[in-house]
């Protein structure tokens, strides 16, 4: 409890420091390949915006697993830490809507706990990364909450390229 309190003055306190512009500034949830998953500070200058996404994560299983399938090991729990990136190029603004092109990267550093049909464990490093560019539309749902609909076309660590996966967010506009 005393991390998320603490998590929430720490990003009211960030996005204290770039407000000063009306409804310019915003804090909110952001999800998508390249555009990055989490927590989202956006801000929007005259003619272009900026927007960083951060988040922090674990899940899956702490135990070894009773079975095996055909490979010799089986993957546990996951930590990861993701940050991104994303520049907002402004093309058209009207009191109740952004459309922009954006272009973003995201970088995801993640350990997985790999167990062994030996009883062995280790963690094992599995970073992933993507870059994508692309249209986003901004419509405003009241005066300060506004969503985002933003489709780029991704680069990621495979050697992907992938068409228009959607990436969404809700955002809070301070004063």
């Amino acid at each position: 409890m005393k991390r998320i309190v603490l998590c929430l003055i720490v990003l009211l306190a960030i996005n204290a420091l770039f407000a000063f512009n009306d409804y310019s500034t915003a804090m909110g949830l952001h999800f998508g390949t390249s555009t990055g998953n989490g927590y989202s500070i956006r801000k929007w200058n005259d003619n272009n915006g900026y927007q960083l996404v951060f988040s922090a994560y674990a899940f899956g299983s702490k135990k070894a697993p009773t079975y095996f399938d055909d490979k010799n090991y089986k993957n546990g729990r996951r930590q990861a830490g993701e940050m991104s990136f994303n520049y907002l190029w402004d093309l058209r603004r009207t009191s109740d809507y952004h459309f922009y092109i954006m272009s973003g990267a995201s970088y995801k550093l993640q350990k997985v706990k790999r167990f062994y049909r030996t009883g062995d464990t280790e963690w094992v490093r599995d970073d992933k990364w993507a870059v994508g560019a692309g249209p986003g539309f901004e419509w405003k749902l009241a005066e300060r909450f506004h969503m985002s609909l933003e489709l780029p076309i991704t680069y990621n660590q495979s050697d992907d390229i992938v068409p228009y996966i959607p990436a969404l967010g809700i955002y809070y506009y301070f004063k």
